[in-house]
Formats: structure tokens, C-alpha cells, sequence
């Protein structure tokens, strides 16, 4: 898990909580099933480790969408160490397609004293040749970072299954995201929402302040569901970040971004809070 709420109700994430000398306490942001926050205590797991990566933990509650609980243990030697490379600052961005969800190091270990049947642990050796390795991330935890400027230095993404790339290269703030420099590219674009309006599909066309050309987000009621999007006005003055194509459709004079998958989010976070 790679976000967690704090006392005040904000998000905070593992750069935001690095350097502090006492970690304050912390609870699940995740979603349950009916909707709800999973709302469990949160401590950190390898905050300072050069060898696996950080990350926040929990008990989680059931079904909760920030679990790792469906992960696989990776084939391997249990109890015997295998050297590898550093590990580079990279992120896969979780999609929302079907796929098993990981722990920080790639697996599910419930308990980190008892070394699983197939757990492989890795000793770091900087001779050899980088790792091929990325921390699962969110588009929520994303934009937390953008938006409180703590993203990580030298930052590479993998989008699906494609190489990783620099983030900066496929990230845009919306007054960057002019017509000209993004047209046709897969964008992770962000902003705050300055305005809606309602699609003939039931959808949204989400409009961004200060946005180059006027692009705006399109997202379908798939989204609007998962996110129980019920009150388009809530949006108002929320930020909001998607992953999509940019497009200019033949019959329009304003671009947009259409939302893929389940890419969209807002901060702060469009969900009900557990009682």
C-alpha cells in the first residue's frame, strides 16, 4: 500500500512520511465493498531499506481494494539470498484491469518472521546490472505527489505493457497539455476541476482551470459508478488526474482526454468514509 490518510483526514504518502522522526498515526484509505473505507491502523515496512522497497501496511478489512491478500509468492529458494541489482525509481501504475495484486516486493508474505515455501530474498550488489523492478502505484497516490510537488527524482512509469518511461514525459499539467504538443499520445493529465458537463451517454466532460486549448477529461459512467459519482457538483475545486488518449474529435474544436479503465481520480478522494 502506498498511501494512507492521517489524523486531518488528508492523504499522505511514503516520501511525504520518509523523513519524519515520528510517523504519525495513519489509517487505510482503501475501499471495501459497499463502499466505505476499510479505515485500518497503518504502520510502514522497510521505510529506510536499500534492498526491497517501502511501503505502508495494514490488517486490512475485508475485501478492501489496497490488500494484497490475492498476491502469489514468486518462485524461488526459500532461505537463500540472490543478488541483484539496485533497484531503480520506478512505479507501474495500477490500471484497474484483472491482474493479482502484489506485495512491495512482488508477493504476498503475512508474515515477514516466517519465510514462505517459495520466497526469494534479494541481497543488493551494486556491480550487478539494475533490477527490472517497479513498485505497484496508484493514479491516487499519484497525484497526491503532484499535487504536494514530493514526486521522487529520476521517476520512470510503466503503463500496462509497455517500456517504462520518464515520467515527465507522459505526465502534462492541464495548461501544458496544448493541442499541439499532445495530440493523439497516451497522457497522464491533472488539474482541478473547474466544471462539468453531462454527455449523452450518461457520462461526464470534466473542464480543467487554466486548461491549454480547454481540454477536459471525458469519463464514462463505468467511472461514475466505481467512484459513486453521484453529485457532479461535489468535483467542484477537487484535483483530478486520468490516463487516456488524447484526442480531437472531427466534429468538436476542443480536445479531450478519455479515461481508460479505471484511471481516474480525484483529491480529495470521492468516497464515503467509513463510520
Amino acid at each position: 500500500m502506498d498511501v494512507a490518510r492521517n489524523a486531518a483526514g488528508d492523504l499522505v504518502t511514503l516520501e511525504q512520511v520518509r523523513g519524519l522522526a515520528v510517523i504519525p498515526d495513519l489509517w487505510c484509505p482503501g475501499e471495501l465493498p459497499d463502499g466505505e473505507e476499510c479505515s485500518a491502523e497503518v504502520w510502514t515496512t522497510a521505510l529506510h531499506s536499500t534492498k526491497k522497497a517501502a511501503a505502508f501496511a495494514a490488517h486490512h478489512g475485508e475485501g478492501c481494494d489496497e490488500s494484497s491478500q490475492r498476491s502469489k509468492d514468486r518462485p524461488g529458494d526459500a532461505g537463500h539470498q540472490h543478488q541483484q541489482g539496485a533497484r531503480p525509481v520506478r512505479w507501474r501504475m495500477r490500471l484497474g484491469v484483472a491482474e493479482p495484486s502484489t506485495g512491495p516486493d512482488g508477493r504476498r508474505r503475512p508474515n515477514p518472521d516466517r519465510p514462505g515455501q517459495l520466497t526469494r530474498r534479494h541481497r543488493t550488489e551494486p556491480t550487478q546490472q539494475e533490477a527490472d523492478s517497479a513498485d505497484q502505484r496508484s493514479f491516487s497516490t499519484l497525484l497526491v505527489n503532484l499535487v504536494y510537488g514530493t514526486m521522487p527524482a529520476g521517476l520512470e512509469l510503466v503503463l500496462g505493457g509497455q517500456d517504462p518511461v520518464p515520467a515527465n514525459s507522459v505526465i502534462v499539467h492541464a495548461r501544458d497539455a496544448s493541442i499541439a504538443a499532445r495530440l493523439n499520445t497516451d497522457v497522464i493529465i491533472w488539474g482541478s476541476v473547474a466544471g462539468y458537463t453531462r454527455t449523452r451517454w450518461d457520462g461526464l466532460m470534466i473542464r480543467l482551470t487554466d486548461a491549454a486549448d480547454q481540454v477536459a477529461i471525458l469519463v464514462d459512467k463505468k467511472n461514475l459508478a466505481r467512484l459513486n459519482i453521484t453529485d457532479a457538483g461535489a468535483l467542484l475545486g477537487r484535483h483530478v488526474i486520468a490516463f487516456g488518449r488524447y484526442t480531437l474529435p472531427e466534429e468538436s474544436k476542443r480536445p479531450h482526454v478519455r479515461t481508460l479503465h479505471a484511471t481516474l481520480a480525484f483529491n480529495p478522494r470521492v468516497i464515503r468514509r467509513r463510520r
